[in-house]
């Protein structure tokens, strides 16, 4: 149980973290004097990060299984 929780606020500061890097490169002024590569690079940043939230969000742990998936509906 300790590990969903460790795993869904990795997820949550993932995304959270993500969709900063992409909102920064797309809104914010500031980001046109860098050059063409960096902003590329947080934006790749930013999908990566979001993209490995979801995933971790949605995994399922190893430890221990829920009768759905094991196909022990409890009859």
């Amino acid at each position: 149980m300790a590990s969903m929780i460790r795993q869904r606020v990795l997820a949550v500061l993932l995304l959270v973290i993500g969709f900063l890097a992409l909102a920064l490169s797309q809104a914010f002024p500031v980001l046109d004097d860098l050059p063409t590569l960096a902003k590329s690079a947080i934006a790749v940043a930013g999908a990566a990060s979001t993209l490995t939230g979801v995933w971790l969000w949605f995994r399922k742990t190893p430890e221990g299984s829920s009768p759905q998936t094991t196909g022990d509906d409890g009859r």
